[in-house]
């Protein structure tokens, strides 16, 4: 068989597992994890000192970052949002005033309003939030499956500050992966322990 359809096909099933471990999660206890994780980020020296925050809107499988989307817009800081090309499996970011601005865009996502002047550029100064399924001992992590944020990581990872976010319960000691994946230099869970790889 093809490496990278074993590779993909591993994936696949551990994406399955994971969703329904994160189904039978009990509300209170994802609630207090989502706070916990929030609480974390807003205190963390990478988010003190980006004037920019790459964050995401949570999908209904994803770490929950409503709160944490006027927190980013109380503290002053520049939040862009991604939009999705589905052709080619990339990510966009734009600005976000207000999250009253959002509306639904691919997938169902909600997205920011989407203009020249709104496109933000990834620098120095940017934090990015990545959300992830699960992570591992060495920093690989699992995404949705549409290598989007891996692109993104590939082109502009040097040049920005990361953290990915995930429940801890996620954390599986090797996962599968191949050339094109990226690593995470630091991710934050729920438990209130940093973990940082590289």
């Amino acid at each position: 068989m093809n490496r990278h359809l074993s590779v993909t096909n591993q994936k696949k099933a551990l994406r399955a597992e994971i969703l329904g471990k994160r189904r039978e999660m009990p509300a209170e206890r994802r609630e207090a994890a989502d706070a916990s994780i929030t609480a974390q980020i807003l205190e963390h020296p990478d988010f003190i000192r980006a004037k920019t925050v790459f964050a995401y809107v949570s999908m209904p499988h994803e770490v929950r970052t409503r709160e944490l989307l006027c927190r980013i817009l109380a503290a002053g800081k520049v939040l862009g949002l991604p939009v999705c090309d589905a052709g080619t499996h990339t990510l966009t970011f734009y600005r976000l005033d207000s999250c009253d601005e959002l509306t639904e865009g691919k997938y169902r996502i909600p997205v920011p309003p989407v203009s020249e002047e709104r496109l933000l550029t990834p620098d120095a100064d940017t934090l990015v939030l990545v959300p992830m399924l699960a992570f591992d001992d060495d920093g690989y992590r699992l995404g949705a499956g549409g290598g989007y944020y891996d692109r993104f990581l590939a082109a502009y990872g040097h040049c920005v500050r990361i953290i990915g976010i995930c429940y801890a319960e996620n954390r599986i000691a090797h996962l599968p992966h191949d050339a094109y994946d990226q690593k995470i230099p630091c991710c934050i869970t729920e438990q209130k322990q940093e973990e940082r790889y590289g």
